[in-house]
């Protein structure tokens, strides 16, 4: 290694790769920084350093990213190293020998993407292969998410004791994010889609819950083989109905579709049967969750704070939202399609009038893809008497994600006219 480095600066570099390689950064996309992968001094040492920080980490094997993005990075790796002519230490082959033998397991179509926080603390959470392995469609359905909670790091005094509804929470990275580094008073995480909620549910429970002993966090961990048969059907049903759909025009483009299109193969659907309908009825591990104070509603036994929540925006009157009465609602990519924007704005409308000493905010987060679905939104949200600016956004980037497509905060509040 160059002797201008420090070891500080090779804890800098180390953690960066790091992070990269665990929230799996497209390839192509790593910054490897190249006084340390790429310098013609680089030894065993480093070489080992970088592989204890990656593959061969403890993080790694508890909350695996797929085998076919380790097998990605560590070929890259492998070149990169080989382009710098530097003697390689045998467990670089080592390490790439024996993932180039490993397979994805045709039941084990998840993996984990895990984001380190500002203050140390990490969020891991569990998703498809089949998105991920469609390139940079699946990151993009996350980018603004990402934002909006560099930017809630940043003001958190805003959160401080409050009550926070997150709508089309997803897989939880925002919220998950936010209750870890925000003293929030409460959070409910939101979704309509069973197969969402179901992952969503798994990823709380993997965040929050204390006892890592449990039986049941064994079950939804990695090294546990042994799968329940409605949690098979599960997989296959999101296996099934989780798609990306890539050329369907400007509006949707490059966002998680909920779809009836099949990406299962032959043999999946081979396997379906009339019991399969039932995994369309979300149910949460009543080993984790008790009933909440309203519909449809689910609280985490081991941390009151979180609450999970089915809500369809398009269906019901959604009465109880006046029960909840939450401080802050959050969302983060849920403007991308006309036809459930009048339906988000009524919601948004329900929860943003004030309430004896409360006087709700909304902060919307939105890659904006396409203007006229933006202005559509707005247009919206001002027929119903909903004031927006738009917020600055975060000035320092905690996570790695592409925003080269503009990514805008709104500040939404009830205007009363």
């Amino acid at each position: 290694m160059a002797a201008s480095m420090s070891s500080m600066d090779t804890k800098v570099i180390l953690h960066e790769i790091s992070c990269q390689f665990f929230e799996m950064v497209p390839i192509r996309r790593i910054k490897w920084r190249t006084e340390l992968i790429t310098s013609a001094q680089i030894g065993p040492e480093e070489q080992k350093a970088v592989l204890n920080a990656t593959v061969l980490n403890d993080l790694c094997k508890k909350y695996p990213p797929s085998v076919s993005y380790q097998k990605a990075f560590m070929k890259t790796l492998l070149h990169k190293l080989e382009e710098s002519e530097v003697e390689m230490c045998d467990e670089i082959y080592e390490v790439y020998t024996d993932l180039l033998q490993q397979t994805e397991d045709e039941d084990d179509i998840l993996c984990y993407k895990t984001y380190h926080l500002p203050n140390s603390e990490t969020v891991s959470l569990q998703e498809s292969i089949h998105l991920i392995s469609q390139g940079t469609t699946g990151l993009n359905t996350w980018q603004a998410a990402l934002h909006l909670a560099e930017w809630a790091f940043e003001n958190s005094d805003l959160l401080e004791n409050r009550k926070v509804l997150e709508l089309g929470s997803g897989l939880g990275l925002t919220g998950i994010a936010i209750c870890k580094q925000c003293k929030l008073r409460s959070l409910t995480f939101s979704d309509c889609h069973p197969q969402v909620l179901y992952l969503l549910m798994v990823n709380l429970e993997i965040n929050f819950n204390s006892d890592p002993n449990s039986c049941a966090i064994k079950a939804i961990l990695p090294e546990n083989q042994t799968v329940t048969s409605k949690r098979r059907k599960m997989i296959r049903s999101i296996r099934r109905q989780l798609s990306v759909k890539q050329d369907i025009g400007m509006e949707q483009s490059d966002i998680m579709e909920i779809s009836c299109t099949s990406s299962a193969s032959a043999d999946d659907l081979e396997e379906e049967s009339d019991e399969d309908l039932d995994i369309d009825i979300f149910t949460p591990n009543e080993e984790f969750w008790e009933e909440g104070d309203y519909a449809e509603s689910y609280k985490l036994c081991c941390d009151k704070r979180i609450s999970l929540l089915q809500l369809d925006w398009s269906k019901g009157s959604h009465d109880f939202l006046d029960k909840l009465a939450p401080d802050i609602i959050l969302a983060a990519d849920v403007v991308y399609d006309k036809e459930v924007i009048p339906s988000l704005v009524r919601v948004l409308l329900k929860v943003l009038k004030p309430k004896k000493n409360i006087v709700p905010v909304a902060y919307i987060a939105s890659t904006v893809r396409n203007e006229d679905t933006r202005d559509f939104f707005l247009i919206n949200l001002a027929n119903e008497g909903l004031a927006y600016e738009i917020v600055e956004p975060p000035k320092a980037k905690t996570f790695h994600y592409d925003d080269i497509i503009p990514i805008e905060i709104l500040r939404i509040h009830y205007s009363g006219t």
